[in-house]
């Protein structure tokens, strides 16, 4: 979306320079502590595991936001790059506008502030749109069927949440990731400027590279599924628990009840039942929603 915020007062003090966005950020900055991340320059930027896919190559201190960004239009002499992420405006930059009319007014709005890093590939658990306020960024798009091509990395030892790529799409090693020129062949990038946005549609993969020394993102993530339901990532984390080590035979067998309660293979599995009856396979309505967080919370005791 071309030019979808370039009436932001911040994305205009952008369109003066890097350095203009960031004394603007400061003005509106009500200075509060943050995990500054610190990537070593012999990583260039990349936000990722260390050697031994052990822990992560980046190191994080706590620093107030703008002596942060002091800090990221430094020229470090070292090579070190820093950024801070996801930020909450609301509770960091209340008076900003950021008006945003393609979703509800109470959307929750998260900054991204940094040098030239690389994110490397990942998706998040809810739709997403990206809004580039300063400095440039190049977003790649892969579709959910590329997951076996992207070889992901650990679930449970994560960048920052959500498991991710483990290719490096600026220098790919295709003897240890043969099949990734299949994903690639899939893929959809482009680079945005300050006031474009990008609508990144869940469980899409997206690799995110900051091209300018100092960089600005505002993102919102929403959901059209029921505002009480559960996560999917954890969901997923869950099932492998419980089906991963079950014989062929019972995993064929889940599989099926999964199609079918799940995916709605063959039709709608609660056709048959009254509607006062359809409990869960019904209408989600918040009180039974509640009901299923609590029993579940039991059974995970």
């Amino acid at each position: 979306m071309r030019g979808f915020a370039r009436h932001w007062p911040l994305v205009q003090a952008a369109a003066q320079s890097e350095i203009a966005a960031a004394r603007f950020l400061q003005q509106h900055s009500k200075d509060l502590p943050q995990v500054l991340l610190k990537l070593p320059a012999k990583v260039k930027g990349r936000l990722f595991y260390n050697e031994t896919v052990t822990g992560m190559n980046f190191g994080g201190s706590q620093m107030r936001m703008n002596a942060a960004i002091e800090q990221m239009l430094q020229n470090d002499a070292a090579g070190d790059r820093y950024c801070v992420q996801c930020v909450p405006v609301q509770q960091n930059f209340d008076t900003l506008q950021l008006d945003n009319p393609l979703l509800p007014a109470d959307t929750k709005a998260f900054i991204w502030l940094g040098n030239n890093v690389t994110v490397p590939a990942h998706f998040d658990e809810a739709s997403n749109i990206a809004v580039v306020v300063a400095g440039k960024r190049r977003f790649t798009l892969f579709p959910p069927e590329q997951v076996a091509n992207l070889y992901i990395g650990p679930l449970d030892l994560t960048p920052a949440g959500q498991p991710v790529s483990m290719v490096n799409m600026l220098q790919p090693d295709l003897v240890a990731h043969p099949n990734y020129p299949q994903a690639y062949a899939a893929a959809l990038s482009v680079e945005l400027e300050p006031g474009d946005a990008i609508y990144i549609p869940t469980p899409w993969w997206h690799h995110v590279q900051s091209l300018s020394h100092f960089n600005v993102l505002v993102n919102y993530w929403w959901s059209d599924t029921y505002v009480g339901a559960a996560l999917p990532f954890p969901m997923l984390l869950h099932a492998l628990l419980s089906f991963k080590h079950m014989s062929e035979g019972q995993q064929h067998a889940w599989q099926q009840l999964l199609k079918h309660y799940l995916f709605a293979e063959n039709g709608d599995p609660a056709a048959h039942l009254p509607a006062q009856a359809k409990g869960i396979l019904g209408d989600m309505k918040p009180q039974l929603a509640q009901g299923i967080h609590q029993w579940l919370a039991n059974q995970l005791k």
